[in-house]
């Protein structure tokens, strides 16, 4: 379940999502969906030619995951703590659990389904 294409084509091995920061929360009632941002100064090892040379036009990948079909959904706290851990995996049902975890705080739930929504680079720390 957790394969999305947008960033299977860009990696050999995904980067952690433990080790990505975390910089968006969105949770949508209407849609029952719940949107994760996460950036990583992991680079791709197969960039898009259209972003330029890695280090100098950008240094960080900005990705968007949003999860549908959303249930169960448990929130403590507000989840921007530094450490903490990432896990998806798929339930018997073939929906996927994901659990966002701080040392207080976390966010859970079970999705029907999720996807890439966005793939971007920058340049962290930029001025």
């Amino acid at each position: 379940m957790n394969t999305w294409p947008e960033l299977t084509a860009l990696y050999e091995v995904l980067p952690e999502l433990g080790s990505c920061a975390l910089y968006d929360v969105h949770i949508d009632e209407r849609d029952t969906s719940v949107t994760l941002g996460f950036e990583t100064a992991h680079l791709p090892d197969h960039p898009l030619p259209e972003w330029g040379e890695p280090g100098t036009a950008y240094n960080t990948l900005y990705f968007t995951l949003v999860f549908t079909g959303v249930r169960d959904l448990r929130i403590s706290g507000i989840l921007a703590e530094a450490e903490r851990t990432v896990r998806i995996t798929e339930a018997a049902t073939g929906r996927c659990e994901v659990a966002v975890a701080g040392g207080t705080r976390s966010i859970r739930f079970s999705a029907a389904g999720s996807r890439v929504t966005r793939v971007r680079v920058g340049l962290q720390g930029a001025l």
